[in-house]
C-alpha cells in the first residue's frame, strides 16, 4: 500500500511581486485570522534547548499526527493535561508555537511541521539496524521518495511500478514537493531518495542523471502567444506578466541564473507555489508561466493550454535521482530502478520533449534530441564561474 503526503497550498498562498504576507480574506473572523497567522509563523525554529526531553518530543509527535489531544492521550495512555504540560515545556524550549488549538483539535504550525519532520528522521535512524545487514535478506520496510509537483503526473505510476518490481517488499511513501526544495529534503535525511531537477554536484549524495527536458512558456489559448508554437527568445519574457514560483524553487533559480547570464530580468508579476494554482491563473489570463513541457502535457493535448519552448538560449533542465548517505541499504537499488524508469519514458516517446541522459550511445536519438541532452548535460555541470554567478544572483 502506498502512502501519500501531498502538499498543495490554497489560493491564499499567492503573493504579489512585492512579496509580503499571503493574501487573507478581510471577511474572515478574527479568530480564524489569528489561527492562520500562528500556523504560518515563525519561519524557522529557534533551536532545541538542552533541557528538551524525549518525552516532550514523543507527546508532541502523537498530538501532531492525531490532530487531537484526547486521541493522543488515549494512544499514549496518559491524561490530556499531561500532554498539554509537556507541549508547553517543548514550545518554551524551542521558542516557537508548535500546535494551535481549535474547536475540533489542534493544527500543526509551520515550525511544528518542521520539528515533526526532524523527529521522524531521528526515529528512522533509531529503528535502523546497528550491525551490518545480511546482504541475502530481502529489502523490507518503507522507502520515502520525494517528487517535484511539476513531474508528479508524468512519472508517478511508472516509478511506482519500477519500485514494486525491484523492491516488492518495500512500501513507498510519496512526498510531493510544491516549493521545489526537494534537494534540502534529501540532504537533511528527511527522505530516502528524490527526483532532483537541475541538480548540483554534491559529495553528500549519490546522484544518477536520468533525462533532460525542454522548458518553455505556458499561455492560455486566448492569449496572443497562442498564435504560434515556435520557440520564444528568453529576452521576450521581460515584456510578459510572469507567474513564477518562490525564490527557493528550482525553476525560479534556473530562470534567474540563465537570465542574469544573458542580460535579462524575467521578474514575476505574481509568485505562486503550487502547480494547480499556477495553471489556473494562466487559464484565467492573469499571466504566463515558465514550466517544463511534462507539467502541462495533458492540458496541451486537449488545447486547454499552449506551450512554447524557450530558445536563444535554449532553457532545459536535467532530472536526476539521488539518495542520501543515511538511506536504507536498498536505496541505491531503488535509485537505479527509478532512474531506469525515467530513461525508459524518454526513450520510448512517452515523455515528449525529453531525452535520456547517460545512455545516449545506447538509445537512438534525433539530432535535436541529442543536442538537447548534450546541452543540458554540459550546462548542469557546475564550473567555478557558474558557482560564482549563482552566489552573485542568490540562486
Amino acid at each position: 500500500m502506498v502512502g501519500a503526503v501531498i502538499q498543495a497550498p490554497p489560493w491564499p498562498g499567492i503573493t504579489s511581486p512585492g512579496g509580503g504576507a499571503p493574501l487573507v480574506d478581510d471577511a474572515l473572523p478574527a479568530a480564524t485570522t489569528r489561527r492562520r497567522q500562528a500556523v504560518a509563523a515563525p519561519t524557522r525554529l529557534a533551536g532545541l534547548s538542552d533541557a528538551v526531553e524525549l518525552r516532550e518530543l514523543r507527546y508532541f509527535a502523537a498530538a501532531a499526527r492525531s490532530g487531537n489531544l484526547a486521541r493522543a492521550a488515549q494512544d499514549l495512555n496518559v491524561s490530556v493535561p499531561a500532554i498539554s504540560q509537556q507541549l508547553r515545556k517543548l514550545e518554551a524550549g524551542v521558542g516557537a508555537a508548535l500546535l494551535v488549538r481549535h474547536g475540533r483539535g489542534v493544527i500543526t504550525t509551520r515550525a511544528g511541521v518542521r520539528l515533526l519532520e526532524r523527529v521522524d528522521a531521528v526515529v528512522r535512524l533509531l529503528n535502523a539496524p546497528l550491525g551490518p545487514e545480511d546482504p541475502r535478506a530481502a529489502p523490507s520496510g518503507t522507502l520515502t521518495l520525494a517528487v517535484p509537483a511539476e513531474l508528479a503526473s508524468a512519472v508517478l505510476m511508472p516509478v511506482l511500478t519500477a519500485l514494486r518490481q525491484q523492491v516488492p517488499d518495500v512500501t513507498p511513501i510519496i512526498k510531493e514537493s510544491v516549493d521545489g526544495a526537494v534537494d534540502s529534503w534529501v540532504l537533511l535525511g528527511q527522505v530516502d531518495l528524490a527526483i532532483l531537477p537541475d541538480p548540483s554536484e554534491l559529495d553528500e549524495l549519490h546522484i544518477e542523471r536520468a533525462l533532460a527536458e525542454r522548458i518553455g512558456v505556458v499561455a492560455a489559448p486566448q492569449s496572443s502567444l497562442a498564435d504560434s508554437v515556435q520557440p520564444l527568445k528568453l529576452r521576450e519574457l521581460d515584456a510578459l506578466p510572469l507567474i513564477l514560483p518562490g525564490k527557493r524553487h528550482w525553476l525560479r533559480r534556473l530562470l534567474a541564473r540563465t537570465a542574469f547570464q544573458h542580460g535579462t530580468r524575467c521578474e514575476p508579476a505574481y509568485e505562486a507555489d503550487g502547480l494547480a494554482v499556477t495553471k489556473e491563473m494562466v487559464r484565467r489570463g492573469l499571466g504566463y508561466a515558465v514550466l517544463p513541457s511534462s507539467a502541462v502535457r495533458e492540458e496541451t493535448a486537449r488545447g486547454a493550454l499552449i506551450f512554447r519552448p524557450l530558445d536563444q538560449p535554449m532553457l532545459a533542465a536535467t532530472y536526476a535521482v539521488a539518495c542520501s548517505e543515511g538511506a536504507p541499504s536498498f536505496a541505491r537499488l531503488a535509485t537505479r530502478a527509478v532512474c531506469d524508469a525515467l530513461r525508459a519514458l524518454a526513450a520510448g516517446g512517452d515523455w515528449p520533449g525529453s531525452q535520456p541522459v547517460g545512455a545516449l550511445a545506447a538509445t537512438p536519438a534525433s539530432r535535436p534530441a541529442r543536442e538537447l541532452a548534450e546541452h543540458t548535460w554540459r550546462s548542469s555541470r557546475p564550473t567555478k564561474e557558474k558557482k560564482e554567478t549563482a552566489l552573485t544572483t542568490g540562486a
